[in-house]
């Protein structure tokens, strides 16, 4: 009965974000064009850049096949990061976060099933980005390791997803200036690798680098993409990122709780 009852939720928000993107079609149509734009960046960029840079080499010394997957992750990992913190924001602004919180529903499951459809939706555009790369610019992905690279994406998504929930906590609280998305979204553009390897960095950048869990995810979404990679062969990779989603994703879901309480005490759900 739970699960039937859990199942309706997801599909009501399913059906209002969908009949709310498709009254904006010509969004995801210019989202679309954008990436395409990128891709036509990176791969001229890529045209530029040294095959024997540190860094290249265990990717076969293409700068696109490396900076494709850290641009369609990368994309999709701050979607993860902000989805929760927009979602607070939106309902905030239309009046209806107290409505919404204030159901039978728990509070934590309100805001991820209403960040389940953009969830979705980004991920068919994930796809289209290295569809488009596979057949447009040639990026060899036949040797990709599927397990692997579906293992390392949940746990990635995990781990931002946890980091988003914080983030809608604090909005929660504090109704803007959020610092974890601003400090993540800073420091996973400079210093997780998305664009650049590592290996570039000076030694202080990479020893930031290797406190990020973007490092970790991409490391191991290139490894098992690219080269084939297996789940034994990312064993580090994939028991940090598990580590962290063991850690963060409870730890979450138990802050965002305690934030929803102190605004309802204070009644300042109506406020944004």
């Amino acid at each position: 009965m739970n699960g039937r009852l859990s199942l309706a939720k997801a599909w009501a928000f399913l059906k209002r974000d969908f009949r709310i993107a498709s009254s904006y079609q010509l969004n995801f149509i210019l989202t679309s064009l954008y990436s395409v734009f990128i891709l036509i960046m990176l791969f001229f960029i890529g045209g530029m850049v040294d095959p024997e840079s540190a860094g290249l080499g265990e990717y076969g010394g293409s700068y696109f096949a490396f900076a494709l997957v850290g641009y369609g992750f990368y994309q999709y990992f701050q979607l993860a990061l902000t989805s929760f913190s927009n979602s607070i924001q939106r309902e905030q602004m239309s009046g209806c976060l107290e409505a919404m919180v204030g159901t039978r529903t728990k509070p934590e499951t309100s805001i991820i099933l209403s960040s389940f459809y953009g969830m979705i939706s980004n991920l068919v555009q994930l796809f289209l980005i290295f569809i488009l790369g596979a057949i447009l610019f040639r990026v060899d992905l036949r040797s990709m390791n599927i397990p692997a690279a579906a293992l390392a994406f949940v746990l990635s998504v995990a781990v931002f997803i946890s980091f988003g929930i914080f983030s809608a906590a604090f909005i929660v609280v504090l109704k803007k200036g959020d610092p974890i998305t601003w400090l993540l979204t800073t420091a996973n553009f400079i210093f997780g690798g998305a664009f650049f390897p590592v290996e570039q960095m000076p030694g202080w950048m990479g020893t930031i680098a290797k406190a990020l869990p973007a490092t970790y995810a991409l490391d191991a979404l290139r490894a098992s993409m690219i080269n084939g990679a297996g789940i034994h062969e990312l064993g580090l990779e994939l028991g940090v990122l598990g580590g962290m989603a063991l850690v963060l994703l409870p730890a979450g879901l138990a802050v965002f709780r305690l934030s929803v309480r102190k605004a309802k005490r204070e009644g300042s759900l109506v406020f944004y």
